[in-house]
């Protein structure tokens, strides 16, 4: 009698092993496709980010300047302006 189930069991756990199989391998794929996609944002993001840090740092490049020039800028004005006073102070 067992004999007699045995095929139709081991055929049963096969279909069954195989179908489980791919089910796992379709959910696997799905898997590898999200996480390509976010790698491939990842890479994105960095190539970003060097974007921005290299622009920040021309922007203190810039700022350094402008500092430079306010301080040249203030000086003049501060020479200007004692030259003016002095020639009040000459009348």
């Amino acid at each position: 009698m067992i004999n007699g189930w045995l095929a139709p069991a081991v055929g049963i756990f096969i279909v069954t092993q195989a179908t489980a199989a791919v089910w796992w391998a379709s959910g696997t794929e799905v898997k590898v496709g999200s996480n390509t996609t976010a790698i491939a944002q990842v890479v994105e993001n960095e190539k970003q980010i060097a974007v921005v840090q290299v622009q920040q740092a021309e922007i203190v490049k810039d700022i350094e300047e402008i500092k430079d020039d306010t301080k040249e800028v203030k000086k003049m004005v501060n020479d200007i302006l004692q030259t003016v006073n002095g020639w009040s102070n000459d009348d």
